[in-house]
């Protein structure tokens, strides 16, 4: 697997172009802004996005979601059932907010839980995890000879030493910290988290020093 990460928008998100080897088709992940340099990027790869995954709806994960759909108008946009209606919704996807309008091309294909999402022979299972919103997702690409660390692609779930907020409509801490432990730290320490925000991290190293998942932070 091969995994190009972009710092994009103003919130500087995490997006991520997954593709294999000796394969064109892409997926890309969080495309939370700056198109054009999305765009450029797949090109200069030389891959095709067949697949636009959105691991929630805040409109810093799907801003650009209308310019990749223009240039590759094959390409799925992916999203949990749960938030699918804030791709279209700028006071749901909260851009409103940030001063700006985000509005998504709808859902492709609505997700759930155990599902798996496939391009370029790479296969990720989706893995729901709710309270940073209420369709807030996981792709787990499981150990296999090439990649043998395992990989989750977190989203706001769980960043390197924090986890997303919950105080954003739709949030629960209490059922996101279930779903982080139950999903993500059920994994072997040394799978690689790639989050929403910020550096890459491991399971073994937020299992240890995170505070929200060490016992540090009172969950109530």
């Amino acid at each position: 697997m091969i995994v190009k990460s972009l710092v994009v928008g103003d919130i500087e998100s995490c997006c991520y172009i997954v593709s294999a080897s000796g394969h064109r088709d892409a997926m890309v992940i969080d495309p939370g802004g700056d198109g054009p340099i999305i765009l450029e990027e797949l090109r200069r790869a030389n891959l095709t996005p067949s697949l636009i995954v959105n691991t929630h709806g805040h409109a810093d994960h799907i801003a650009a979601n209308a310019a990749l759909k223009e240039a590759s108008p094959q390409a799925q946009i992916c999203i949990h059932e749960a938030d699918a209606h804030m791709l279209v919704k700028p006071v749901k996807n909260l851009s409103v907010f940030l001063g700006t309008i985000v509005k998504s091309p709808p859902a492709d294909r609505r997700l759930k839980h155990g599902d798996s999402l496939e391009a370029g022979g790479l296969a990720l299972a989706v893995r729901h995890v709710p309270g940073h919103t209420a369709g807030g997702i996981v792709l787990y690409h499981a150990p296999d000879p090439a990649d043998p660390s395992g990989t989750v692609f977190c989203g706001d779930a769980v960043f390197a030493g924090s986890i997303g907020r919950t105080d954003f409509p739709g949030g629960d801490l209490k059922l996101l910290l279930k779903g982080i432990h139950e999903q993500i730290l059920s994994l072997p320490d040394e799978t690689i988290l790639y989050p929403g925000h910020g550096p890459a991290t491991t399971v073994g190293e937020e299992r240890r020093s995170n505070p929200y998942l060490a016992g540090g932070v009172d969950e109530e």
